[in-house]
């Protein structure tokens, strides 16, 4: 047991001296001390006279974790600020009592917080003999009390905040005692929202300042407060100023235990300014901010409007596209601020125009306006207004110091007859708008009636596309590739075909550009690949020889990053080889894409696949492609192909590229080969590969199986004769020198009547049973479908309906046989009419009262559809 050093001497002497004389008052004193010493929960210690520790109870080792021998040397690294612990020993042997504060650092380096006193150890004579200590930890205490203080700090910092927002926030803060009907608090801020003070509402009734209009669904409201139900709702007051405000006022219910409403705390606040923006956000929303006129938002939510409310009442309306007819050089010429002007003294003079009907007139961008015409009684009413506003347009417009004229076109569509939805009635009027424009502008053009059959037929195979592939109505055909020297099949191009319901064998030529359009070509593109890795597959289980297939690929599905994962992913499903695949791209591809077509195409290298470049030749050809892509093969196009035979030019052309495609060592391919004479030369050239209708048209999976099982193709005869035809026919026909300009239109297809507008045709011959035309639109071959035809002979107009019986196709163009329908007066009166052309042609074959044509057919058909 520690015991004090400067007593050991007297110790034994003193304690043996009470026992004898029966001293128990000083050793239960003394017993007491020791206690105390042992066991006090602080720590208790002497210092001699030089701060060095001389005794500590237990407490030192527990609290701090030190034993005295750690502190024999040197006590004074338990202080953090030493200076401190002199500074106190100091007064203590100077007899001074001392209490202070300081950091201690545990024997793991914690530092902790301790209170500690000093007490001066005195002589009998008084001589200072040393430092009675005790060190209490007070960490703990510290700390909570320095949180506490930090709490009432924040406390009075949140009250701060309270009070300044409670008395400058602009809205009104209320409480209001509902047993007495009597305001406990207002703030000031409901002078801000009513307009009077604080002390003025405790000694008014709220509803005396609510808008009359507004009270009693005021009140109704008020009413769910009853519940418990919180409220937040809108309404009107009258300021103490007699000024209209809109006011929010949320109110929350405080019921006592019995459920009943003892009290009411709200906060009221003005959206009188914020009612006011929203009102002009939802204008500026729906408004042209240079004409002042309603914007498409309007202009399609109104047309959606109209078409649920006359679904309902069975009612019509029509819908109007139009735009100033050639805007853009106004604006290039005179700038954009007189054509801004243009625009605004335009609207104005329609809308003067307008303003006896049911109408909405919008400006949906740039140029481009739409009318919307409802509950009108006559049916060429919007007739009657788009050619108001042609008319109207005769006058001109006094701009700064420029008069103009302008002109506008009117495309119009109506509902429900060219379309029930929006899409449908917008896209007609646009196409409609467009007819207008193609006739001449300054006119008008309805849509119903403007349609011809390339039109009609394009807007069926849009709609027919979408569900197509989910029909299962794509396949694929292949057209060989082969050695011009010895017919072998080298590889093959695969090609899409679609089976239409309606309009039977389509050609990619029709769907591929509407199918780009629209983003479809990306699932269908997909599909091709899939289907020529399937097939192949099925040629090496069926063990025939195999050909690599080349496949066209678009410029979009390029684009997409998901490309070259979905062609690994492809591959490896199917276990294809990627040598067996070839990649067409364009050159326009190449040119629009470079950046991106540059990493996809060292990516498909990269893999094993081919690439070919289709069409060389038709776009800006570049010879820095040719170096920069890693390019296998080049395609001729069929377009300088064609002529090789007849043409100087075309066939040094080919010649030029085949020399180069060699020296670059490139394989090259001419498509489109026809001819035995187009072959000789492409042979003497040494062409590698030959593809076109000589060898072989393109061919089902069936048919092209049977020739990979042979492997060898001979040139075939593609000369197309009618006379086999022409012995079939029942009536003689004329045969035309030059063609006759004739019209023709749809009637019914599937016995589905049509309203078409015409499209221009030739007649290449013709007599009492039917005739032969020529023209852009590819048309299947069926009895159901009936056309109409119209053309002139010797001064007459002659209508004649008829139906395809066959089709041929040339150089994009296609020849049909059509017969014709007709009772047996009209075949009469058609006998004499002809008998009497027949008679007058032989002496002269341009008949000036005929629609000849005296140019070449095809250069004219492409001239009039270009």
């Amino acid at each position: 047991m520690a015991k004090f050093n400067f007593l050991k001497d007297r110790k034994i002497k003193v304690e043996e001296q009470s026992i004898k004389q029966g001293n128990f008052e000083y050793l239960l004193k003394k017993r007491t001390f020791d206690a105390i010493f042992e066991k006090h929960p602080d720590i208790v210690f002497t210092l001699d006279i030089n701060g060095n520790l001389m005794h500590c109870n237990p407490s030192l080792k527990q609290i701090l974790g030190y034993e005295k021998m750690d502190l024999d040397k040197n006590v004074s690294k338990l202080y953090l600020k030493q200076q401190l612990r002199r500074k106190h020993i100091k007064k203590a042997l100077n007899g001074e009592g001392q209490n202070f504060r300081a950091t201690i650092i545990h024997i793991n380096g914690q530092t902790l917080t301790f209170d500690i006193t000093y007490v001066p150890i005195m002589g009998q004579k008084e001589q200072i003999l040393g430092i009675y200590g005790i060190a209490k930890d007070v960490t703990s205490f510290v700390k909570n009390k320095q949180e506490l203080l930090r709490v009432k700090e924040n406390l009075e910092k949140a009250e701060e905040r309270f009070r300044n927002i409670y008395d400058n926030l602009e809205v009104g803060i209320w409480s209001l005692d509902v047993v007495n009907n009597k305001f406990l608090l207002t703030s000031p801020g409901v002078k801000f929202v009513t307009g009077y003070s604080a002390d003025e509402m405790v000694e008014m009734e709220w509803e005396s300042i609510v808008h009359p209009d507004d009270l009693l669904d005021y009140r109704k409201l008020r009413g769910k407060l009853r519940h418990g139900d919180s409220l937040t709702h809108t309404y009107r007051i009258i300021s103490k100023e007699g000024e209209i405000k809109q006011v929010q006022d949320q109110t929350i219910p405080v019921l006592d235990h019995a459920g009943n409403v003892i009290r009411l705390d709200g906060i009221v606040s003005d959206i009188t300014f914020l009612e006011k923006s929203k009102e002009e956000i939802t204008y500026l929303a729906y408004h042209d901010y240079l004409t002042d006129l309603s914007n498409k938002r309007m202009f399609d939510e109104k047309m959606e409007e109209l078409i649920h409310n006359s679904k309902k009442n069975n009612k019509n309306f029509a819908c109007l596209y139009l735009n100033l007819d050639r805007f853009k050089q106004i604006n290039d010429r005179l700038g954009h601020a007189i054509g801004d002007k243009l625009l605004q003294q335009f609207t104005i003079r329609l809308d003067e125009k307008l303003k006896m009907s049911n109408y909405l007139f919008a400006r949906l961008g740039g140029d481009e306006f739409g009318i919307l015409l409802w509950d009108f009684k006559q049916s060429d009413y919007p007739i009657s207004i788009a050619k108001g506003i042609i008319d109207c347009m005769k006058k001109s417009f006094l701009i700064d110091e420029y008069e103009l004229f302008a002109t506008t076109s009117v495309g119009i569509s109506t509902f429900p007859i060219d379309g029930k939805t929006k899409e449908e009635l917008v896209k007609k009027a646009d196409a409609a708008l467009h007819r207008a424009k193609e006739m001449g502008k300054n006119n008008y053009q309805i849509y119903s009636t403007l349609l011809n059959i390339s039109s009609f037929k394009q807007f069926q195979l849009e709609r027919d596309l979408y569900k197509a592939m989910e029909r299962d109505e794509f396949f694929l055909q292949f057209q060989p590739r082969v050695n011009p020297l010895t017919g072998k099949i080298i590889s093959a191009e695969a090609l899409i075909r679609w089976e239409n319901a309606e309009w039977g064998f389509v050609s990619p030529r029709e769907f591929i550009p509407i199918a780009e359009e629209n983003g479809l070509i990306l699932p269908i593109g997909d599909w091709v690949f899939q289907e020529v890795c399937n097939r192949i597959s099925v040629w090496k289980n069926r063990e025939l020889p195999i050909v690599p297939i080349s496949i066209n690929i678009s410029a979009q599905r390029l684009l997409k990053s998901d490309f070259i994962p979905t062609v690994i992913k492809t591959l490896k499903e199917t276990n294809t080889d990627p040598s067996l695949i070839e990649f067409e791209i364009t050159e326009t591809t190449l040119i629009q894409y470079e950046e991106v077509v540059t990493l996809a195409v060292q990516q498909l290298k990269e893999i094993g696949i081919r690439i070919a470049l289709d069409d060389f030749g038709t776009g800006y050809s570049s010879l820095s492609y040719l170096k920069q892509y890693p390019i296998d093969t080049i395609k001729l196009d069929r377009s300088f192909v064609r002529n090789i035979s007849i043409s100087k030019k075309d066939e040094m052309i080919v010649k030029s590229m085949i020399f180069l495609a060699k020296g670059l060592d490139m394989k090259i391919v001419a498509e489109g080969v026809e001819t035995k004479e187009q072959l000789a030369l492409l042979k003497q050239q040494e062409c590698d590969e030959i593809q076109g209708y000589l060898f072989s048209k393109p061919v089902g999976e069936e048919d092209f199986q049977a020739f990979l099982q042979k492997m060898i193709l001979h040139p075939q005869d593609t000369q197309w004769d009618s006379r086999e035809i022409a012995n079939r026919r029942k009536f003689y026909r004329i045969n035309l020198l030059h063609p006759l300009h004739g019209n023709m239109s749809l009637v019914s297809i599937k016995g589905n009547k049509v309203q078409l507008g015409k499209t221009a045709i030739l007649i290449e011959d013709i007599g009492v049973g039917g005739m032969r035309i020529l023209s852009n639109i590819d048309l299947p071959v069926r009895p159901d479908i009936i056309l109409q035809f119209v053309t002139t002979i010797l001064g007459e107009k002659i209508e004649i309906g008829g139906h395809i019986v066959w089709k041929h196709e040339i150089n994009e163009f296609y020849q049909y046989g059509i017969e014709f329908i007709m009772k047996e007066k009209e075949r009469d009166g058609l006998v004499k009419l002809l008998n009497n052309f027949f008679l007058q042609y032989r002496k002269n074959p341009l008949l000036s009262n005929c629609s000849f044509i005296k140019e070449e057919k095809i250069s004219y058909l492409r001239k009039l559809h270009s």
